[in-house]
């Protein structure tokens, strides 16, 4: 790979990681305002505290990043099973 292939590459990475993030943030915001979220082993969150995470992009942000897309890649295959 060259460096121009490397550095377009990473562009791109982090330009899919930033509209994931902001796709996520926008779920949350629609969220109930009193809703309460459990994360795995990091424990349970509210609304506006897990909106904090995601976008600091601390590990609980991580991790709701990765449960909200695994959730959406799925949703075909789940909306068929109904």
């Amino acid at each position: 790979m060259t460096q121009e292939s490397h550095e377009r590459h990473f562009k791109t990475n982090a330009m899919r990681q930033e509209y994931f993030r902001d796709l996520v943030v926008t779920r949350l915001q629609a969220m109930p305002p009193n809703i309460s979220v459990s994360i795995g082993d990091h424990g349970d969150f509210s609304k506006n505290d897990l909106i904090r995470e995601v976008r600091e992009g601390s590990d609980v942000g991580k991790a709701a990043i990765e449960i909200e897309m695994t959730f959406l890649r799925n949703m075909p295959r789940l909306a068929q099973s109904l």
